[in-house]
């Protein structure tokens, strides 16, 4: 369907190179057409990352500005221990840069010593891999000359295996590594299903990246809600369909002459027990709701971390590749309202509190209550309809052998059946008990409900950004935890395919 509220297609292109650059306009050049080729082939938002150390990577970054792209800055060390690296005129144009960019992140804390230096400035490279799609490399072809040298960041995205392009700081030539990866960046055909989603009445009431960002997870969320309850009922019917042909198979053998017609109802209703699954998609209509579902709960937990001074990383594409594009557009929208969208420590835990821990253990509570009541329900139909038909039948057999008074029911051809319906009624009792996940869901419920009120206790001592954001991670990771079993469904079989 046409939908109005989409998450734009975002390309991060990550850079790393050399300090000295033997012709700085012939690189320039190579990087400015490689730049300008990819932003007119992406249907979508292209933006850059890289740090602005003095040479290569400040030369990609003012391509990027001069381009119209996007800019983050990942900076090894803050920008007063960071200052000492360049001379005065390439530090004006550093600064130029910094202040043109959408974001600018320090990525460690302040250090004096050399080595642990090196350390950070190859974690920058690192980091700069992780949070991009694509990686440039400007590059000699000569190992690195130290701990955190473009050699070594150019490995690693090979070994992860990210798209890289190579330009030769000295002869030009151009190689490509992982080109069916870098292909597959152009469609991103998760996030067209999910922008395609109905828009269901939603509608944004401002023009903000954030505005965008909550309009987005409201509306998959209404429909993963609409797709959600069909999955359950619909998985009990066919159980329901084979308890009913039994209970007739029972009706025809008690019946004598009219045994052919019992006979085909039963078969019918067999037939249709096993045809059900198929006819009802029930396998497509699961996936489906599970495409949606864990879509929403990675988005809700984007939103619930909007806040913080750091892009969202409690869980990345390597464990949900399919999400990897609507995780890079939501971090990019989540960038760019970064300026308009900065909150205190305070102000983060009061609202990240209230909206996110006390509304869950409050769902939690209402939830694992419904379960218990619901397993308490089948669990005492299961026992008391097996219960009543081993009375009875016990009652039969007794009066079978004249034993007792229980002769007066030992020959009604009613008796049997009554018995075959006690004991399927039970079954489907105890079979609906595991459809529904009672148990697991009931103590699964209670078990977060304890974790979250005891990082609840923690979030209100704590009085850092850093400290804060490792249990926020916690909580979300524990939020996040059932996604892994998801997964499995959302891997099946998808719609429309």
């Amino acid at each position: 369907m046409n939908s109005a509220i989409r998450l734009p297609a975002v390309l991060a292109i990550g850079f790393t190179g050399h300090r000295g650059i033997p012709d700085e306009t012939k690189s320039r050049q190579l990087i400015c057409d490689f730049l300008q080729e990819r932003k007119l082939a992406t249907p979508g938002i292209v933006y850059g990352l890289s740090s602005v150390a003095a040479g290569a990577d400040l030369l990609f970054a003012e391509s990027c500005l001069k381009l119209g792209i996007p800019l983050r800055v990942l900076l090894p060390v803050p920008e007063e221990y960071f200052r000492k690296d360049f001379d005065d005129a390439t530090w004006l144009r550093a600064e130029q840069v910094l202040r043109k960019a959408v974001s600018v992140q320090v990525s460690v804390q302040v250090t004096g010593d050399n080595q642990i230096r090196e350390e950070r400035y190859y974690e920058c490279g690192i980091e700069t891999v992780q949070q991009s799609q694509l990686l440039v490399a400007l590059w000699d072809g000569q190992p690195s000359r130290g701990l955190g040298g473009t050699e070594e960041i150019v490995s690693f995205a090979r070994k992860m295996g990210r798209p890289v392009i190579w330009f030769h700081s000295e002869t030009g030539e151009v190689r490509a590594f992982h080109e069916e990866a870098a292909r597959k960046l152009l469609h991103d055909h998760e996030l067209d299903f999910l922008n395609h989603l109905p828009d269901a009445g939603i509608t944004r009431a401002a023009d903000s990246p954030a505005d965008l960002a909550w309009a987005w997870f409201r509306k998959i969320d209404r429909n993963a809600s609409r797709f959600a309850p069909q999955v359950r009922r619909l998985a009990s019917i066919p159980i329901v369909y084979t308890a009913a042909a039994a209970l007739f198979s029972g009706v025809a053998a008690s019946r004598g002459a009219a045994v052919p017609a019992w006979l085909a109802v039963s078969a019918a209703l067999g037939i249709t027990a096993a045809a059900l699954p198929w006819a009802l998609r029930l396998k497509r209509r699961q996936a489906l709701w599970a495409r949606t579902r864990t879509a929403v709960e990675v988005c809700r937990s984007v939103l619930a971390l909007w806040g913080t001074p750091a892009l969202y990383e409690v869980i990345g594409p390597e464990i949900i590749p399919e999400l990897s594009g609507m995780l890079v557009s939501l971090n990019y929208l989540k960038m760019e309202d970064g300026a308009r969208n900065k909150v205190s420590l305070e102000e983060f835990k009061q609202s990240y509190r209230r909206e996110r821990l006390f509304n869950q253990i409050e769902y939690f509570s209402i939830y694992g209550a419904r379960s218990d009541r619901e397993g308490r329900t089948f669990r005492a139909v299961t026992w008391l309809c097996g219960g009543f038909a081993v009375v009875i039948a016990a009652w039969w057999f007794a009066g079978k052998l004249g034993l007792g008074g229980a002769h007066a029911l030992s020959g009604s051809k009613w008796l049997a059946l009554v018995i075959s319906a006690l004991f399927q009624i039970a079954t489907v009792a105890g079979a609906l008990v595991i459809v529904n996940d009672c148990n697991r869901r009931q103590q699964r419920y209670r078990e977060l409900c304890d974790w979250l009120r005891g990082w609840d206790a923690q979030l209100d001592a704590l009085r850092t950004w850093p400290s804060v954001l490792q249990v926020a991670a916690r909580v979300e990771k524990a939020l996040l935890v059932e996604l892994l079993e998801w997964r499995s469904l959302v891997r099946n079989r998808k719609p429309g395919k």
